[in-house]
């Protein structure tokens, strides 16, 4: 064993993230493992971080909502927050902050303070991408920063499936080209960016899939508001069989995720997944994407824009239909020239979990023993 393994085993690091593992989103838990695998001692726990006295060499914050909550609403968690990171830093703890998002989606002042406090306090901050380090060193810049991309998520789900069984099993005609827009959408705009180009589209085997597209729900009772209950249900029963029909797509509710052991059919069903963020940094459905050898069409944007870019995907200017429309018919070219098996090499060789994790270990190591 060299040297490097050995400093590296006796670091001591906290990743603040749920410990009970109940997510739907899997970055960290397969983040930390793969720290663990390049020989870091490296753990996920909130409750550490607030009630611990536990001496830890790095703590590393993923989403700041993580750490105070994501609806937090109590004013002193900002008070408590700065004690905190005065407690461990006071111990010799350094901190590392990767950079999910430029500013919190649902919003509130604690929670963007948190952002500011956890931005402003860490050693180094970790993008997934040049565009973000650039717009953050423009706030910050005296800030160290460092560029690690996305893992993609190997040995996760069922990577061997045949598009045509996934059809099959999904019930999802063989013939027709689909187009896949996965999670949930989170405001109309989103919807008619997605529905508008999809609609005007000229392919005639084209189906759009997209399993969290309504705003309607069966379960939500509004509480005592009987009108907007009634709405809601009328439709989920009616409206959304209607615009199914409408406009050649198989669309749900937006708060009936799809099952864990459902999604890698939908991504072997898919000839292209479409990514319907406006303004997101990242997405996790684009090296989700490129793990499944498909092709992916989305806004030049963020990271998301760079990435797209730089591996030859289709982008598409989210406010032009036209636009968007040209970047579907440029994915319908590439599906015929073994794009997507291209994007599956370039994440092997530079999204892996192996080689991602390595380089998280080596910001660790080189954070531990500079400071």
């Amino acid at each position: 064993m060299n040297d490097s393994e050995t400093d590296s085993q006796s670091i001591n690091a906290l990743i603040v993230f749920r410990e009970n593992g109940e997510t739907d989103n899997l970055f960290v838990p397969i983040l930390c493992d793969a720290i663990k695998m390049a020989g870091i001692d490296v753990r996920c726990s909130q409750k550490e971080f607030w009630e611990s006295d536990t001496t830890y060499d790095i703590i590393h914050f993923q989403w700041p909502e993580e750490v105070v909550g994501w609806t937090c609403e109590d004013p002193d968690v900002i008070r408590r927050l700065k004690e905190r990171i005065a407690f461990f830093r006071s111990r010799g703890t350094h901190f590392i902050y990767t950079r999910h998002n430029i500013r919190p989606h649902y919003a509130n002042d604690i929670i963007s303070r948190a952002y500011d406090i956890i931005e402003s306090e860490s050693d180094i901050v970790v993008h997934m991408g040049h565009y973000s380090q650039t717009e953050f060193m423009q706030k910050y810049p005296d800030s160290r920063n460092v560029i690690i991309p996305h893992h993609i998520y190997q040995y996760t789900y069922k990577e061997d499936i045949s598009i045509e069984r996934a059809r099959q099993y999904l019930n999802l005609p063989q013939e027709a080209f689909i187009v896949t827009a996965f999670g949930k959408f989170r405001n109309w705009e989103e919807r008619r960016m997605v529905l508008g180009a999809f609609r005007d589209w000229d392919e005639e085997q084209k189906l759009l899939i997209a399993p969290r597209l309504y705003p309607f729900s069966r379960r939500n009772n509004y509480g005592r508001n009987v009108l907007k209950r009634w709405t809601s249900r009328i439709g989920y029963y009616i409206l959304i069989p209607l615009f199914n029909r409408m406009f050649r797509l198989q669309a749900g509710a937006n708060d009936e995720p799809i099952d864990e052991c459902d999604l890698p059919y939908y991504m072997a069903a898919s000839d292209v997944i479409f990514i319907q963020r406006k303004n997101a940094l990242n997405f996790v459905n684009i090296p989700l994407a490129f793990l499944f050898h498909k092709i992916v069409v989305g806004p030049n944007t963020g990271n998301m824009g760079e990435l797209l870019n730089s591996t030859g995907n289709p982008t598409f200017n989210p406010d032009h239909k036209t636009d968007i429309i040209r970047a579907l018919k440029k994915a319908w070219q590439l599906s015929t020239l073994g794009k997507g098996e291209m994007n599956y090499a370039y994440a092997l060789e530079n999204m892996s979990i192996d080689k991602v994790g390595k380089q998280y270990a080596k910001v660790y190591r080189d954070l531990n023993s500079s400071l």
